[in-house]
């Protein structure tokens, strides 16, 4: 999956596994950043935006109908990839547990 959207859109991997990027403004007369109203946007914020709605887009074609209904309240491609990370892979203790029922199996078929 990862190469696929590599393949696609290098920036979009990169919003997938980093979160999407903040679209900030300097408020001159106090002095600090805030984010950025849409309405305020530029070309380039527009074109930032963009990004994380195509790697948003790009993940849900990818799965299956059975999954779309767990990503679909994920409000970013961040968010999604880390659902369905979780969903496949487990935690940690679940694929220790996985690996340790694999070599088990593994040694009662080498038994026989």
């Amino acid at each position: 999956m990862e190469h696929y959207i590599k393949s696609i859109d290098y920036q979009c991997w990169n919003i997938i596994q980093n979160g999407p990027l903040a679209i900030e403004e300097t408020d001159i007369l106090n002095g600090f950043t805030k984010t950025k109203e849409e309405r305020n946007y530029n070309e380039n914020d527009f074109k930032l935006a963009e990004k994380n709605s195509k790697a948003m887009s790009i993940l849900q074609r990818c799965v299956g109908e059975g999954e779309v209904s767990r990503i679909s309240g994920c409000p970013t491609a961040k968010s999604i990839w880390d659902s369905l990370v979780l969903a496949y892979e487990g935690t940690s203790q679940v694929r220790k547990h996985r690996i340790d029922l694999l070599m088990q199996q593994y040694e009662m078929f080498r038994m026989s």
